[in-house]
Formats: structure tokens, sequence, C-alpha cells
């Protein structure tokens, strides 16, 4: 496991200016993770239901300083261990994920804005779908999804997404959108306001270059399987009918 060292930013307060006091870290959390080693820690974890203390640190790491920073991410709540002795993410963890670098942590109760897409293939309407290698949600399909970007359309936003980790050419049309809580019993998993996009032209060979998702073609899929992420009958719902719309859903796993 190599460790990554993040630089460490500031912002300012409400009404702070160049030269008054009242800075803040930007590493605003439920509980702040302080440090590199307590942030790998979850990265590492987001991409497994689970593991073991000895499969957990790295080799070049002392024990008990591994401990230390373990206990101090169990602590803050995002990892505990489970009664067979695996440490796991818990609920807040499974949220922060692999985005456990980004620059503002602040996101865990606020909602994630992506861009569903519905991808089908022409020749025989199959549809594009990927399962997840990360949390949060780990194993569930899904459709793929972008993010929107300051620079770009939400169209050509999804249109570059899909070309950089499916290899396929696609041109899409915004269909509706809405926000997303997902539980699994009482704990929230994941907040989400989306945009639908919709190409129904897609062209090319799928060559999938994402290390967080596996992608397939489904001719014929189940929306209401087990392993579906439970958006997924309202998502494809809302294509077949193909009209504008905007949802809120609480939706459990």
């Amino acid at each position: 496991m190599v460790l990554i060292r993040p630089h460490r930013l500031t912002v300012r307060t409400p009404g702070s200016h160049p030269g008054n006091r009242g800075s803040i870290p930007l590493e605003v959390t439920k509980s702040m993770l302080d440090h590199y080693i307590q942030r790998n820690i979850v990265y590492k974890l987001a991409f497994t239901p689970g593991l073991r203390f000895s499969e957990l640190k790295p080799g070049d790491l002392d024990n008990k300083l591994f401990n230390y920073h373990l206990k101090k991410v169990i602590v803050a709540g995002y990892v505990k261990k489970s009664e067979e002795g695996q440490y796991e993410l818990t609920a807040d963890g499974r949220r922060v994920g692999t985005r456990i670098f980004e620059k503002q942590l602040s996101f865990a109760s606020r909602a994630e804005s992506v861009l569903f897409l519905v991808i089908r293939r022409k020749q025989d309407g199959a549809w594009l779908l990927y399962r997840r290698t990360t949390h949060p949600l780990l194993g569930k399909v899904g459709f793929m999804h972008a993010l929107p970007t300051l620079e770009q359309t939400c169209e050509l936003a999804a249109s570059r997404t899909c070309k950089e980790k499916t290899g396929l050419n696609a041109n899409f049309n915004v269909l509706g959108g809405g926000y997303f809580k997902v539980f699994n019993g009482k704990e929230l998993e994941s907040f989400t306001h989306f945009n639908l996009l919709v190409s129904n032209d897609v062209e090319g060979r799928l060559q999938p270059s994402d290390d967080k998702a596996e992608y397939f073609w489904e001719v014929a899929p189940n929306f209401e399987s087990d392993d579906m992420l439970p958006n997924m009958p309202i998502l494809a719902d809302l294509y077949l009918k193909d009209k504008q719309f905007f949802i809120e859903k609480d939706l459990q796993i």
C-alpha cells in the first residue's frame, strides 16, 4: 500500500480577509482526520468489505504507530471492528470513501452532484451497466455516472467521461433530475443530487479503463434484482417514459 501525503490547505471564515485572523482548515468533517495514515486507512477500506489488521497495515509501518492512527479513525466514526475481527467502514466512512483526499470533506452531509448516464446500444438495445468496486454501495450495479464541471455543459461532461472510462462515443440529452437519499436501515449510505442524461446512439467498442467499476452490456436487465442499486427501477422507468421530470426519493438497501 502506497501512502498518499495530501497538501494541507485553508479556507477563510466568512468575513475574514488577508491579514485578519480566522482561517480554518479545509478538512472540516464530523470529526477530522488530520494525518495521511488515517486517510489512507479509509481509502484502502473503500475497496473492500473488510480487512484484518495485518492486511490493512502497510508492511513498512511500526505496529504501534499504525494502531495509534487506526484507533483515531475508529474514534472519529469512520471505521469499526466487526465480530469476525475485520476492520470495515461505517456508514460515514462509506460515504466519504475514496474521496478522503479531496480538498473539502464537509460533503459527508451534503448532496453529491452527479450525472447518471443511460446508454443504449442501437443494434440490439443493450444497456450499458456498471458494478461498483468501491464504497459507497460496493458491489451494486447501476448506470455509469459522470461529474459536472464548471468548464463544460452536462452533455459535454457526460460525453467526455463516457469516452475516457469506456472508449465509447456518445452524444447525450438531459431528461430530468432530482435527489436520492439511500439508507441502510437508519444509516445514510449516500445523498445524491442528480441529472439523468440519455444516449441512444452510442458508437465504438467497449474498452473500460476505470479502476473503481466494472462495465458490461446487458440486453434485458432485471432492474428489480437484489444486486441493482435501489434507484435503478425508478431511473429505468423515467427513461422509458421519456418525459421531463424532477423527483425526490428516499430509498432503502
